[in-house]
């Protein structure tokens, strides 16, 4: 994953979640979930939609392991944030 500021904000938050339920980066994650609100995304569904918009641009961009993305039920399980 590229190291970018919005990233690294994240970076050294404790991360609640489990070992096998790891599968992105939670600084990835919640980089991705802020840029999205921020883009007027309110809730799962949209955020979802909006990270399937940007895909492209978002992978390139932030190269997140195996190219992959959240998915929705990825960002409606995250109960962590």
């Amino acid at each position: 994953m590229t190291s970018l500021a919005i990233v690294d904000a994240f970076s050294n938050l404790s991360d609640p979640r489990r070992r096998a339920g790891q599968r992105h980066q939670q600084a990835l994650c919640l980089a991705l979930f802020t840029l999205a609100v921020t883009g007027g995304c309110r809730g799962f569904l949209a955020i979802g939609d909006w990270l399937s918009v940007y895909r492209e641009e978002l992978v390139e961009l932030f190269a997140p392991a195996k190219g992959c993305l959240p998915s929705y039920s990825t960002i409606d399980g995250c109960y962590w944030i």
